[in-house]
């Protein structure tokens, strides 16, 4: 019986291989990673292994398959997903007034943010403040109290 797809040059399987090792940088789901695994080791035995390129093709989907059913658990497990706070967007410390362009803005953790106050207090550029929340590039902010 003759082939459907002439052999497929080991060249190309590796390169296969590696575009889709490549394009799991982007996905991070450990899929595209094995069946790229998979055409690597299908292109490396290719060298010496001379069939058509629908067993090549066969055979780097099967070994893509049952890597991924045999690994992906395990580097899932090792891909931390908690979400990480930013430490720049925690409130409840000290930040200090300044003034920009006739505006009184926050110097917080590196930061300059526009301030939101409540309407009963004033404040000058130098005084020091308590961020309460950061929300819409604005830094809610309350005087400093004797405790804080």
């Amino acid at each position: 019986m003759e082939p459907l797809l002439n052999e497929i040059p080991a060249w190309w399987m590796i390169g296969i291989g590696l575009v889709l090792m490549g394009a799991e940088l982007f996905l991070t789901l450990f899929v595209l990673l094995f069946f790229g695994l998979g055409f690597i080791l299908v292109g490396l035995a290719s060298f010496g292994w001379h069939t058509s390129g629908e067993v090549q093709l066969l055979s780097a989907m099967l070994i893509g398959l049952a890597l991924t059913f045999a690994l992906r658990g395990f580097f899932l497990k090792t891909l931390n997903r908690e979400s990480l706070t930013l430490e720049t967007l925690q409130t409840g410390e000290t930040g200090e007034l300044i003034e920009h362009q006739g505006q009184l803005r926050v110097n917080y953790k590196g930061t300059s943010w526009a301030i939101q106050k409540a309407p009963n207090q004033t404040f000058k550029a130098g005084d020091l403040v308590k961020v309460i929340q950061l929300k819409n590039n604005m830094a809610q902010v309350e005087a400093l109290t004797e405790n804080s």
